[in-house]
């Protein structure tokens, strides 16, 4: 049986979005927010509990307020509608600032949970074939997630709609446009982290845009806190990989390749500098994707089944896998899974969703 989620569809100011998605996911947040507190110990092994987690993110708020203030009234908004503190809020949206495993700015080093539930295992492919354009993601971090999903559906003020699936105590951060923009972006670890705004508002901020160039710029806020990966594509065939770290960025064009992958690690010869965690799951997950894309295009396969294809492979074994599962023998705050995938036919403006890994849960489609 497929894990069920949330569908919201709202329309109105950044705050009535925010307050719609409170109110319509209250139980789901609740439980994701209860899940942070009650394992957060552990997921930062021993090094911050929650009620201090609150405490620092308000600096990062700060920037958030400052850089991408329409985001936080948005994220105020979810705060307001499921009944909870902002602050308690704002701890799941500066996970990766909290939960990461690298260094930060002056050599303070960051804060860790050890297991794979720390993002380190999504996965992004994209596909522009047969005048047809598909962009495709895994989600890989805390279990508390796979049954706690929403599939947003948000018209934001200027008459942009956005479409995603994301935890429900998170801004989105992944998804399409109304533009014809895909736009998703996987973690990867920059050793020059500070305070700043955080991932999630960045990311957020990037998604909107009406164009390649306008997401690039956004996904370059000079404030941003720490790095990403930014994957984008568009109607017009453009494959577009921007990867970052808090100071330092590096282009990569694969439009003419006709088909692109990302997971999680730097691949700009530029950016190795400032890769602090090596995984050495991550360049077998990529070389993998990048396999089944290949061969798929010469195939001539269809462009969504080929990327909903290499969503769902197990290959080479489970633990370096695009598919993943939690290993149950581990503790509760450090199994991590692919709580959630989409794949997005930019043409027809149709998204493919699933909550949970997407070889047990079949992908559900929405039309814009």
């Amino acid at each position: 049986m497929a894990i069920p989620f949330i569908y919201i569809q709202a329309r109105g100011s950044y705050r009535e979005l925010g307050r719609a998605v409170g109110e319509g996911a209250r139980d789901a947040i609740h439980a994701s927010v209860t899940f942070f507190r009650d394992n957060f110990f552990a997921m930062t092994q021993g090094r911050l509990r929650f009620a201090e987690a609150e405490r620092l993110a308000l600096a990062y708020a700060e920037e958030a307020r400052r850089w991408t203030p329409r985001h936080l009234e948005e994220l105020e908004g979810v705060a307001e509608g499921a009944g909870l503190p902002l602050s308690q809020l704002l701890v799941p949206n500066c996970a990766e600032e909290f939960t990461a495993n690298e260094a930060g700015e002056g050599g303070q080093r960051a804060l860790a949970p050890g297991g794979p539930g720390s993002g380190d295992h999504c996965t992004a492919v994209a596909v522009a074939a047969g005048g047809r354009h598909v962009i495709g993601h895994n989600s890989d971090w805390y279990v508390v997630d796979a049954p706690n999903n929403v599939l947003f559906d948000l018209t934001v003020p200027d008459g942009t709609r956005l479409m995603g699936i994301a935890g429900a105590p998170y801004l989105l951060m992944l998804g399409m446009s109304s533009h014809g923009v895909g736009n998703v972006s996987n973690s990867v670890h920059s050793n020059d982290n500070r305070i700043g705004v955080p991932n999630a508002f960045v990311r957020r901020a990037s998604l909107e845009s009406a164009s390649l160039e306008a997401a690039r710029d956004r996904g370059l806020l000079a404030a941003r806190a720490r790095g990403t990966n930014h994957f984008l594509a568009d109607t017009a065939g453009r494959l577009w990989d921007i990867e970052t770290s808090a100071t330092a960025s590096a282009f990569m064009d694969h439009s003419s390749a006709g088909s692109m992958a990302h997971t999680n690690h730097y691949v700009a010869a530029e950016m190795a500098p400032f890769e602090a965690v090596t995984f050495e799951e991550s360049p077998i997950r990529l070389a993998t994707a990048e396999g089944i894309l290949a061969e798929g295009i010469a195939r001539g396969d269809d462009p969504v089944e080929l990327v909903a294809r290499a969503l769902r492979c197990h290959e080479p074994d489970p633990e370096q896998a695009i598919c993943g599962h939690p290993d149950q023998s581990e503790p509760l705050a450090e199994q991590g899974m692919t709580v959630g995938s989409m794949i997005c036919d930019l043409d027809e403006r149709r998204i493919y969703v699933c909550a949970g890994p997407p070889c047990e849960n079949p992908y559900q489609m929405y039309e814009m």
